[in-house]
């Protein structure tokens, strides 16, 4: 079964996430994306998720041509993240 792919936010960049990298879950990827008719317009987003792949196959299937996924931002464990 795919895990969830959830959007933190996005038209963001590297740096920032690398800011609020102590207050943001470890799950988190830095993301760049684009629809295949765009020339230069892409999208950059902060986007969690267990696997790689699983960000691949849901931008994918949405239509989208994922140009970088990064990982290794974030220093909150994901069960923890969120609760108060």
């Amino acid at each position: 079964m795919k895990e969830p792919v959830v959007i933190h936010f996005e038209s963001t960049t590297k740096e920032k996430i690398k800011e609020l990298s102590k207050e943001l879950p470890s799950d988190i990827h830095f993301v760049r994306y684009k629809k295949p008719t765009w020339k230069k317009k892409e999208k950059v987003s902060a986007i969690r998720a267990y696997r790689k792949v699983d960000i691949f196959d849901t931008l994918h299937d949405q239509g989208y041509q994922v140009l970088e996924i990064q990982s290794g931002f974030g220093s909150i464990r994901p069960n923890l993240f969120n609760k108060s």
